[in-house]
């Protein structure tokens, strides 16, 4: 039985806990801020991982927050269903699709689990969720379960490295904690994350029966702020736009330099995050 160190209370207080958990980091538009220009490359990347004969569009996002990604699928037509283990999260993630008239089915539920039947999604992912657990193998077969043939498995782990690219801006993140001190009563409930990179997460992959397996560090750049942790603390309006321009231009000269690829993908042990995905056989 997978062990799950960040039980459901403790989410349900860090996303009540600060103001940013009730945003919503999907736009049409362009990106205002650094959180949105990174779930705006998600959904570029998600895309170019989903194969051209996927037979569906129904997906399902496993612990889904206040689901900044699922708001791009349901903006694109899919047929959206999100589950959290928070009750808080669930109640953000359908005001925030309400507000922008998404349509989804929003369900409080386990992820180890889950009340759907086998076969159910043409496409399971999560993002932020895998890494908080200490034995991955059952939130993993569970999401698999629920994939119909020739569904899609993406999980997005966010493991806690020290030495990617954030090590670099430290200094910067506490002088800004300095001058924005955070207020007390915001305090975030410490959850656990684990250090693993993508080989046993492949494993476990490998065991539930996936196919075309692969995995890639992604989110290459640095993370800006007096509070970088989840639910992550935003800027002054004015800073984030400045960050967001930069960082597209970075993103652009990454391009160039690789000969057009994939910006967002990068090594492992560099990026804020990697990316699993297999297929069901």
């Amino acid at each position: 039985m997978a062990k799950h160190l960040g039980d459901g209370k403790s989410f349900d207080r860090n996303w009540v806990s600060t103001k940013e958990a009730h945003y919503l980091h999907w736009t049409r538009g362009k990106p205002v801020n650094q959180i949105q220009l990174a779930f705006r490359q998600h959904w570029i990347t998600f895309q170019e991982l989903l194969p051209n004969n996927l037979q569906g569009k129904r997906v399902l996002e496993v612990g889904c927050g206040r689901g900044s990604l699922s708001a791009y699928f349901a903006d694109a037509g899919w047929d959206c269903t999100l589950l959290d283990i928070s009750e808080a999260a669930i109640d953000l993630a359908r005001a925030a699709f309400s507000a922008h008239d998404l349509r989804a089915r929003f369900e409080v539920g386990d992820c180890l689990k889950m009340p759907f039947e086998q076969g159910s999604f043409d496409l399971v992912f999560s993002i932020g969720l895998l890494e908080h657990f200490e034995e991955i193998e059952q939130a993993i077969l569970e999401q698999v379960r629920t994939l119909a043939p020739g569904g899609v498995f993406i999980g997005y782990v966010v493991p806690h490295i020290p030495d990617n690219v954030q090590k670099d801006y430290g200094w910067i993140c506490n002088i800004l904690r300095a001058i924005l001190p955070l207020n007390p009563t915001a305090a975030k409930t410490p959850v656990f994350r684990s250090d693993d990179l993508s080989p046993p997460y492949l494993t476990v992959m490998e065991k539930a029966g996936l196919t075309a397996i692969g995995s890639s560090g992604t989110y290459p750049l640095p993370m800006i702020s007096n509070s970088p942790d989840f639910p992550f603390t935003l800027l002054p309006q004015e800073a984030e736009l400045i960050l967001v321009d930069h960082f597209e231009n970075v993103l652009e000269a990454r391009r160039q330099s690789s000969g057009g690829t994939n910006p967002w993908l990068c090594h492992e042990s560099e990026g804020q995050a990697f990316l699993i995905w297999g297929r069901k056989a």
